[in-house]
């Protein structure tokens, strides 16, 4: 429900258990790999269909705050890796190469 609505776990509907029980299932599922096998399953299968066009996306940037001034980039720290499900969708959906980034997925095609 919160990752279909985009609301925060506090705002779970009373049907389901307590969010803070939904947010440590949905943690434990992320770090066991549960999330990234959906995902691969779900990118394996829009493409088996032909139903997956990578030339053309649309990314609802509304959450992000707004920077002023240029964007500044620089060498990584290296302190922390983003490696969730969720950042390696995010880096699939805003790569000009996101047909390499699919390909390279650890499923196989």
């Amino acid at each position: 429900w919160v990752l279909r609505t985009g609301a925060p776990w506090k705002d779970l509907p009373d049907r389901y258990p307590p969010y803070q029980t939904c947010h440590r299932r949905f943690q434990e599922w992320d770090s066991a790999g549960v999330m990234d096998t959906i995902l691969e399953a779900l990118a394996r299968d829009l493409k088996e269909r032909g139903k997956l066009d990578l030339t053309e996306c649309f990314i609802d940037g509304s959450f992000a705050p707004a920077k002023k001034g240029a964007q500044v980039l620089g060498k990584p720290s290296g302190a922390r890796v983003r490696s969730s499900w969720q950042w390696q969708t995010v880096l699939v959906f805003l790569s000009p190469y996101a047909s390499r980034v699919l390909t390279h997925m650890r499923s196989n095609w």
